[in-house]
């Protein structure tokens, strides 16, 4: 009987020491999973949920991003815990060394977002736009920005006339926006492109059609008088003498196509003061190529595109600067004409 006691408590022994074996190998393996390498600790990676994005998707890519071991524990714990319906979309900022955990906690909490106000001023170009989200803090190189408006996948309408590998620029509507600061570029550049969608409605885009010009021809022509006109009520006589010049097959010799084709960083406009000889040679100098250039210079305004899509009833194929401070330009119709007022205007 005492024989059967003891090898009863042996048996005993036994088993509970195996399941503390379990019991520890489990609690090791699941804090083996569920926290990286403290050593990184200190290392922030800047990790972003997209719109609508799964649970798969996130898991995959922390994992990618030796953010957490096994993807699959990851998805396991959020749909345990019925946390996987509760992800947010948004920019993160996570650490190697954080348990899944502390990851799901941050992915699934919600927060206030810091709102960021930027003003894209009428005229500026794309590089423009870079340099000013780079000064606010949304992006950390203008590159960020540049590249993404170089890439394809921009689903509107109204740059279905755009030519192969065209860029976005003329189409980043200018205004005062108010951005999530985690907003990433393609955020941005998307409600920049819905922006222009409702400013600049299908019917007045179809205009474009009736003066014979497709309407990213038209943002082109837009851009330059956005880029020309100094006095608002300008534009439309300006747009007059582009009109007139395309129509009987003169180059436009736009300044601004000059500047813009010159422009570099730090002096993206740069002072023109004899175009026949500063003139790069590029598709965008108005001077030696008679057609229009491959594309807008600038981002234009509503008023410019307006003034593009109607151009005033003119005959007029010349205009110089009137250099009086006013901004305002004097009109001609013929060669004798203009070279009469560049003589009257240029007069100290």
């Amino acid at each position: 009987m005492l024989r059967l006691m003891i090898q009863a408590l042996k048996i005993a022994a036994v088993l509970v020491l195996a399941a503390a074996i379990v019991i520890t190998a489990q609690r090791v393996l699941s804090h083996y999973i569920s926290v990286t390498s403290a050593s990184a600790a200190s290392e922030p990676i800047t990790f972003v949920v997209q719109e609508q994005e799964t649970v798969d998707s996130v898991a995959s890519r922390l994992a990618e991003a030796g953010l957490i071991r096994s993807a699959t524990y990851f998805k396991l714990k959020m749909r345990l815990t019925n946390q996987d319906s509760q992800l947010k979309a948004g920019r993160f900022e996570l650490r190697k060394g954080m348990s899944v955990n502390e990851i799901i906690e941050e992915l699934t909490t919600s927060r206030d977002v810091e709102v960021v106000q930027v003003r894209f001023q009428e005229g500026w170009r794309a590089e423009e736009y870079a340099d000013k989200l780079q000064q606010v803090g949304l992006i950390s190189t203008p590159e960020q920005f540049l590249d993404a408006i170089n890439e394809g996948g921009w689903d509107y309408d109204f740059l279905r006339s755009r030519p192969s590998g065209a860029t976005l620029e003329g189409y980043l509507f200018p205004d005062t926006y108010e951005f999530r600061a985690d907003a990433t570029p393609e955020d941005i550049i998307n409600t920049l492109l819905q922006t222009f969608d409702t400013k600049v409605p299908p019917d007045l885009r179809a205009r474009a059609e009736e003066l014979g010009y497709n309407f990213h021809q038209i943002m082109v022509i837009a851009s330059i008088i956005e880029r020309e006109a100094a006095v608002p009520e300008e534009r439309p006589l300006i747009s007059s003498v582009y009109h007139n010049r395309l129509r009987v097959g003169m180059p436009l010799q736009a300044d601004p196509t000059i500047q813009y084709a010159l422009g570099e960083p730090g002096n993206w406009w740069p002072t023109v003061t004899d175009p026949n000889n500063e003139a790069p040679e590029s598709p965008y100098n108005t001077y030696t190529h008679p057609d229009l250039p491959p594309g807008p210079i600038c981002n234009p305004s509503l008023a410019s595109i307006e003034a593009a899509l109607q151009p005033a009833d003119t005959d007029y194929l010349y205009f110089v600067a009137k250099g009086d401070g006013s901004g305002e330009h004097a009109f001609a119709a013929t060669l004798e004409e203009h070279e009469a007022n560049i003589q009257r205007y240029s007069q100290p």
